[in-house]
């Protein structure tokens, strides 16, 4: 996986947890069945395991 395509996974997981707007958001245990809970660490994990390759992006617009 590129680094760009690891940044724009955990982007695209965060958006679909929390938006309302363009994911989710509030009714996320409706649409999956997941509590947040267990939904958040699974995040968490996600965001630990590419955090080496995301780090590098904070604050910066990725290209491809």
């Amino acid at each position: 996986m590129s680094d760009v395509r690891g940044v724009a996974v955990v982007l695209a997981a965060e958006i679909v947890f929390v938006s309302d707007l363009a994911g989710s958001g509030v009714e996320w245990r409706t649409t999956t069945g997941r509590d947040d809970e267990s939904t958040i660490r699974t995040l968490r994990v996600i965001q630990r395991k590419l955090a080496r390759v995301v780090s590098p992006f904070y604050g910066k617009t990725p290209s491809a």
